[in-house]
């Protein structure tokens, strides 16, 4: 995250010679969603150059927030800042997306495993709540609210691994899937579908079967791969 000198709050000096930090406002977080769904829509355009002070005006807020929420895309390879000329959405390719969904294969299929083999109250209490939220979600038909459920129902099975780097390693890898401005959701594929792909995730994980949870993960992975290369293929 930013460690912009907009951030440092009022408070009175610490005995360290510190002074406490001001609490982010959530709008930032608000435009960093929305930035990453409007690439990965494709309505901000790999290898365009955008300008902050436009961003901000289509948003309606001041710089401040729009900055913060591009230095955390820029940290993350989604975006980088041209000086005096504004932020470039990074430029895609197939055989990044292949890369990219080769190590989720092996993290997330071991995820899987190990939430199946070791799952307990917590973790199965999350995970149904989280794929209830992705059923509302494909109700709901919202493209922002479903790939935020969807990054929750993945992220569950990934943190019941108990490793944090792993984690990291995922949510990383699965914003650079934004950055090639593709996304399988509303284009090639239906919300309902991409559901019934995690149905059957959830299922094998609660039902204590990890060959199961494995051999649905990767069936997952694989199909999602696969649309989203047909996409990038067929983009102008």
């Amino acid at each position: 995250m930013s460690d912009m000198p907009s951030a440092v709050g009022a408070g009175e000096p610490s005995g360290h010679g510190l002074r406490a930090i001001a609490e982010r406002p959530s709008r930032t977080r608000e435009i960093y969603e929305e930035l990453r769904l409007a690439i990965a829509r494709r309505d901000l355009q790999p290898g365009s150059l955008y300008s902050v002070a436009d961003l901000a005006e289509t948003f309606g807020v001041s710089r401040t927030p729009v900055r913060e929420a591009l230095i955390d895309l820029a940290a993350r390879n989604i975006i980088k800042f041209e000086r005096n000329r504004g932020v470039r959405i990074l430029q895609s390719s197939a055989e990044d997306l292949r890369d990219i969904f080769d190590l989720r294969l092996i993290l997330e299929t071991h995820a899987a495993r190990r939430a199946a083999e070791n799952l307990d109250e917590v973790t199965e209490a999350a995970l149904r709540e989280a794929f209830d939220a992705l059923e509302l979600a494909t109700a709901g038909g919202d493209d922002l609210v479903y790939w935020s459920s969807d990054r929750a129902f993945h992220r569950v099975l990934v943190e019941a691994c108990g490793n944090h780097r792993l984690s990291e390693i995922v949510e990383g890898l699965r914003d650079s899937i934004l950055v090639k401005g593709a996304t399988s959701s509303g284009r090639t594929r239906s919300l309902q579908t991409i559901t019934d792909d995690h149905r059957e995730i959830f299922e094998a994980v609660v039902g204590r079967d990890p060959d199961g949870a494995v051999t649905a993960m990767r069936k997952h992975l694989e199909q999602t791969a696969r649309q989203l290369l047909k996409s990038e293929h067929s983009s102008p």
